[in-house]
Formats: C-alpha cells, sequence, structure tokens
C-alpha cells in the first residue's frame, strides 16, 4: 500500500510540475505534456502540430482541429541577440516530440511594430495563449521524401475519381501534359489570355459531385500566373468569346492545404468557363 502512495505521490508531483507556468529562455510557458526521453525540437526541423489560439476572456481565435488538418511549421534559429525572445516560435524551440504545451505571448509584442491597430477580439497588457500539441518532427528530407510519397498517391487517387467522371460527363475530355482535364466547346477567336493579363470570365466551380462553390459573370481575374495553376492553364487554352469545361486534379488547385472554409484539402475541381475581354 505504501509503494501504491508513494507512486500516486511521484506522479502527482510530475503533474503539477508540469502544469506550472514558468519564464524558461524569455518565453511564459505552461507545460501540459513532457516526455524527458522523448526526442528535441531541432532547428531547422518541420514539425507537425495542432494549434487552438485564444485571448485572455477564453475565446477561441483559431483551432487548427477542427479545421481537419494539422498546421506545419520549421523550428526556427535561436533569437538574435537583442530581440523579443517571448515568442510563439521561440516557445516551440523548448519542446520536444509528443508535448502539449500553452506558451503565453503578450498582445502588445505581437503588435509591437505593426502599422495595424489591435483588433477588437485583443487586449493590451494582456496573453494571447497559443496551445500546441507536437505530433511529428523530420528532417527536411525526411518530410521530402514523405511528401513526394503522399503526392504520388493523391495524384492516383485523382485520376480514378476524374476519369470516372470524365466518363460519365457526355463530353470530350483531353488531358494535357501538367494533368488538366479539358472539354472546350468553342475555342473562341483572335487573342486569349497570357501570363500577366487580367481578363474578364464568366465562370462556375463546383466539385466532381456538382456542389457548386463559387461563381461570377463578368469578373475581372486576377493576372494570369496568380491563380491556382490548372485555372491558369484553363484560360491560356482559350481565345476571346471561348468556352470549355476544365477538370482540374487538387495538384494544380489548392492541394493538400485546401482553402477553408470553401475549398477542403486535395479537392478536384470543375469550371465552366467562358473568356469575354480583356481588361
Amino acid at each position: 500500500m505504501r509503494k501504491q502512495l508513494a507512486v500516486i505521490l511521484v506522479a502527482a508531483m510530475a503533474l503539477a510540475s508540469c502544469n506550472n507556468v514558468e519564464l524558461v529562455d524569455g518565453v511564459k510557458i505552461q507545460k501540459h505534456e513532457h516526455d524527458d526521453a522523448a526526442p528535441k525540437l531541432k532547428e531547422g526541423d518541420i514539425i507537425t502540430f495542432d494549434l487552438v489560439i485564444k485571448n485572455d476572456a477564453d475565446s477561441t481565435i483559431k483551432d487548427s482541429r477542427k479545421e481537419g488538418k494539422p498546421l506545419q511549421d520549421l523550428v526556427p534559429p535561436a533569437p538574435a541577440a537583442g530581440s523579443f525572445k517571448g515568442s510563439f516560435e521561440n516557445g516551440l524551440r523548448l519542446l520536444s516530440v509528443g508535448d502539449s504545451a500553452t506558451i503565453f505571448v503578450p498582445v502588445d509584442s505581437l503588435f509591437k511594430d505593426a502599422n495595424q491597430p489591435v483588433p477588437p477580439f485583443l487586449k493590451r497588457g494582456t496573453d494571447v495563449r497559443f496551445i500546441v500539441k507536437i505530433k511529428k518532427s523530420q528532417s527536411r528530407a525526411e518530410f521530402e521524401k514523405e511528401m513526394t510519397k503522399l503526392s504520388a498517391e493523391q495524384t492516383g487517387k485523382d485520376t480514378k475519381l476524374i476519369e470516372a467522371y470524365v466518363a460519365n460527363s457526355g463530353k470530350k475530355f483531353t488531358k494535357t501534359s501538367t494533368g488538366l482535364y479539358a472539354s472546350i466547346s468553342n475555342p473562341g477567336t483572335g487573342e486569349g489570355p497570357q501570363m500577366g493579363e487580367s481578363w474578364e470570365v464568366n465562370y462556375i466551380g463546383t466539385f466532381l459531385d456538382g456542389k457548386e462553390f463559387d461563381k461570377g459573370a463578368g469578373v475581372a481575374m486576377p493576372p494570369v500566373g496568380q491563380l491556382v495553376p490548372g485555372f491558369n492553364e484553363a484560360l491560356m487554352l482559350l481565345k476571346k468569346g471561348g468556352k470549355g469545361t476544365f477538370v482540374i486534379p487538387s495538384a494544380l488547385g489548392y492541394g493538400a492545404q485546401g482553402a477553408a472554409p470553401r475549398i477542403p484539402a486535395n479537392a478536384i475541381l470543375v469550371f465552366e468557363l467562358e473568356v469575354l475581354s480583356k481588361k
């Protein structure tokens, strides 16, 4: 019985010490979970983590878990001499794989050099709480190897889905060298969009299931080259007055990041597109 009590007391002491708010290397931090034997984060490594950001009123500003995808970032170098040390980024340097912690960052420090007002949901003199859970740490080589593998797997999935869509569409599609699928009903005449040019277009954007996520009529688009790769290419396949349907694989769209809240990760996009006139 005494041995069991001793174990319980030691565990309780460890938990209590883990939840103390400390000032370490200029960082105000509260560790919730920590394993001394776990690999420490190293400068230049790429980490995958969940992040919740809250203000002093406990209102949630961001929650990557609800967005359905963890964040990724580089472990930064040590701050330069004389610079502010209490940043969220510097706090990451104190953590290990598997750790969870809250890093407290003064609102005043976040907006000290910014030429913008403090938003109404934050107050000067208070802290923003960055609640982080470190899920994985990889060297750049390990990260790039994993991304290459995941990209190849996603390309295979996209191809199967797109080919099934094309087969049931009743339209004739051509696959370009980049992987874009194009069904051009009217190529148009005269000049057409070129890199750096802005054109007015009509468009409807849907997913493969037909659900619409965007549309516009007579919209002046950003210059060609500043859109997702598949849309840039689609524009340049048409001339003035041209119309077509384009299926954009996820790699030529918003990729694994998506464009929350409308475009989920790895979404395949379908655009009905009509080129009107050059701006």
